[in-house]
């Protein structure tokens, strides 16, 4: 699955077919048929892996101040050493943008961003003194800024990158100081 990934990642899900993930996986068509039932049962394999493993979920946990985890976390996606191969930015948002006319991809990615809000939220309740309503609008805005933040490393280096990250998340998360 995690050759699929890089794979998927690299030629994009319409820009690879069957043939060459077998080739790539070294496992037979009938047992990918099997398994995960079309190209497309594929793919969100290898989105639920992706998630679940390479997603940095712990960044948001393991600081002592939110605004620190929040940079971590979105700086991970930029990350040049990141492990497998992987290109820089987020597989999940690569595969929403070539595919968001689709409803697999569209129920997928939306459940994702909403998990992804609900970390924020998570966050936010145990490190800050937000109402309801403002930690909510506040996580909604970090969510959305997950789905700008995703293409910066085709456009900004990486030290342009962390810069706009940073700049953009002190902007977002004022009110913290407040």
């Amino acid at each position: 699955m995690e050759k699929c990934t890089v794979l998927f990642w690299a030629e994009g899900f319409n820009g690879i077919g069957i043939q060459k993930i077998v080739d790539g996986t070294n496992v037979n068509r009938y047992s990918l048929y099997d398994e995960f039932g079309d190209k497309e049962g594929l793919l969100l394999g290898s989105l639920e892996l992706y998630e679940n493993r390479h997603i940095k979920w712990e960044l948001l946990t393991q600081s002592s101040s939110i605004k620190d985890a929040l940079f971590q976390f979105y700086l991970s996606f930029f990350d040049p050493l990141k492990h497998n191969n992987h290109p820089l930015g987020c597989y999940i948002s690569s595969m929403a943008m070539e595919l968001r006319e689709t409803d697999t991809m569209q129920t997928f990615f939306n459940a994702f961003l909403d998990r992804l809000k609900s970390r924020f939220e998570q966050l936010l309740k145990e490190t800050s003194t937000l109402k309801t309503d403002e930690l909510k609008t506040l996580s909604q805005q970090l969510t959305t800024f997950y789905c700008t933040s995703m293409g910066m490393y085709v456009i900004f280096s990486r030290k342009e990158t962390e810069k706009y990250l940073q700049d953009n998340l002190n902007l977002i998360t004022q009110c913290l100081d407040q």
